[in-house]
């Protein structure tokens, strides 16, 4: 659809105050895991195929061109099976009939409650994220906690990164309370610009969370090497062995062997 078409079709922000005021938006980088999973008063947003990893969710976004997932064929049949079994509200482009929650993303309201300052520009929504935190500013949550999501500058997403930063700026601004967990890249400077020169203790926590993560997914490559190295071993010692045998076997049934 164009971008007249998407506002015309997308819903309302329904009038009533969310059941409960907090909620967590997860993505998918290692930290999603500080999550408040078992705090009920907490809503948990999860999008795309974040729920191959976790435990609990309330709303689901799946705000891609439905195009873009079914023409890849090694993901689209259990994706949208997965979103057809879905009991919560599906965040979509439209309601889909073979998706039976799924509902369409209110970009409209979404587009006039969140004008651009830029008059001639679209809405500054260039991630999945930013539209995530949006709809809970424009549905009253007083709370919004934000897991798993980094944006970093050596990713292949950080140019998403300040359409992010920027609905957060919104959030803080209208009395909210925003979490970002230390271990996150959002808002965080290596210094603070004409007053230091020394990275902030936030910066080294967030280096040394990441080198952890490094050091762990390293340790797994080199055991699974160790391993595969020990498989060889084993296959190479059973190819000699059989082909001593065939060579034996050979050699005792020659004409005029005795």
């Amino acid at each position: 659809m164009e971008q007249s078409e998407l506002l015309a079709a997308s819903e309302q922000i329904p009038a009533e105050k969310p059941r409960r005021t907090k909620v967590a938006i997860l993505g998918f980088v290692e930290h999603w895991k500080l999550a408040p999973f078992d705090d009920p008063t907490f809503e948990i947003w999860g999008l795309n195929e974040l729920y191959l990893s976790i435990p609990r969710w309330d709303r689901w976004f799946e705000l891609h061109d439905r195009r873009i997932y079914e023409n890849d064929r090694h993901r689209t049949s259990e994706h949208i099976q997965r979103l057809r079994a879905m009991t919560c509200p599906v965040y979509m482009h439209q309601h889909w009939d073979d998706i039976p929650n799924s509902v369409p993303y209110p970009l409209a309201a979404i587009a006039q409650m969140f004008p651009n300052p830029c008059p001639e520009a679209k809405p500054y929504l260039n991630n999945s994220i930013s539209y995530m935190i949006l709809l809970a500013i424009a549905e009253g949550f007083q709370e919004i906690h934000i897991y798993g999501v980094d944006m970093a500058h050596d990713s292949e997403y950080h140019d998403q990164r300040p359409s992010c930063e920027y609905v957060i700026g919104i959030a803080q601004g209208r009395g909210i309370k925003v979490y970002i967990p230390s271990e996150s890249d959002l808002l965080k400077t290596l210094y603070l610009y004409g007053y230091e020169q020394l990275p902030s203790q936030a910066w080294d926590r967030k280096l040394i969370a990441q080198k952890g993560d490094i050091e762990k997914h390293l340790n797994n490559l080199e055991a699974q090497i160790a391993q595969l190295i020990e498989a060889r071993a084993q296959y190479r010692g059973a190819h000699q062995a059989v082909d001593n045998i065939i060579k034996n076997w050979k050699s005792e049934h020659k004409p005029g062997s005795s």
